[in-house]
């Protein structure tokens, strides 16, 4: 976790803030979480919409036919958007607000080709833009309970970049997406590079496609690292009535309801602050004993439903 308590090398400077819609943005997290961070500080002058079809295949990726604000149909491609602060017309316009005046983002749909060259297209527009620094934001499914607080992690493979900011290296080797594909040519042209994951509990990712408390929590986060105010009051509220209908759902199933209990026991030995390795250890054995625990048919007792 960062300390709050001390300025960062994230609050100097141009930062681009990077979510891809795709593999690595489970319940559409991390990109809602980044559309809603271009709402909250004015983020909105388009820099570049990279939308070649060299980069996209359109039977994986359907473009979408609409109607326009004329009424007017309109084919919409699949697309990646960069955008940045409105550029001030003083400088005492510059000083009402800097918060503004250093944040860029970077949304839209995951190339599916061509991703080598997908990615120098990126770094040359960040080069062209002098944004020394990225984070990288993306969320995964996991063995987490949704009655408690959504966990993000930090992690960085600059050394520097982790003295700073007293987070870890990431120890992740397998698929990755194209925002790792992203981090790797921005560390090789000097960028420094944070990665940023929210944890989505796996059983909540098909309700309504969209997961407002873990968007709160990476936008709480990226406040925290990038040092930005917003109003929560919105999004906090959702986030309530998201969970308050995931708690519903579970009640109705009582095997999931079990389930779920086994991660909240989990989740509150690993937060305790008398946890030790041995104990985590002992409760996550506990666990899996109990998830294999078989009835008198042969049958899985405590088996999740997806």
């Amino acid at each position: 976790m960062t300390d709050s308590s001390r300025p960062t090398s994230f609050r100097a400077g141009r930062t681009l803030v990077l979510a891809m819609l795709g593999w690595s943005d489970a319940g559409e997290a991390a990109s809602e979480a980044v559309d809603e961070l271009q709402q909250y500080i004015g983020v909105n002058r388009v820099i570049s919409r990279i939308d070649d079809e060299d980069y996209y295949d359109y039977s994986m990726q359907r473009p979408r036919s609409e109607f326009n604000a004329n009424n007017e149909r309109v084919i919409r491609w699949p697309a990646t958007t960069m955008t940045g602060p409105i550029i001030p017309q003083s400088v005492e316009d510059a000083a009402l607000d800097p918060d503004i005046h250093r944040i860029y983002t970077l949304t839209g749909s995951e190339p599916s080709l061509r991703w080598r060259s997908y990615a120098r297209e990126v770094i040359e527009l960040i080069q062209r833009e002098s944004i020394t620094r990225i984070v990288i934001v993306g969320a995964l499914l996991a063995d987490a309970p949704h009655t408690r607080d959504i966990q993000v992690f930090l992690t960085s493979d600059d050394p520097v970049v982790r003295r700073d900011l007293g987070i870890e290296e990431s120890k992740y080797e397998g698929p990755t997406g194209i925002p790792g594909v992203l981090s790797h040519a921005a560390r090789e042209a000097g960028l420094q590079v944070v990665s940023m994951w929210a944890s989505v509990p796996h059983y909540t990712s098909n309700a309504d496609n969209s997961s407002p408390k873990a968007q709160l929590a990476i936008l709480d986060k990226l406040s925290e690292l990038l040092g930005f105010e917003f109003d929560r009051g919105e999004l906090l509220a959702e986030a309530l009535a998201w969970e308050k209908q995931i708690t519903e759902a579970v009640d109705a199933d009582e095997d999931l309801r079990t389930y779920i209990r086994y991660l909240e026991e989990a989740r509150d030995v690993v937060d305790s602050e008398a946890a030790t390795g041995d104990a985590i250890a002992a409760e996550f054995e506990r666990f899996l004993a109990k998830d294999d625990h078989r009835d008198e048919d042969g049958e899985r007792g405590n088996e999740p439903r997806s």
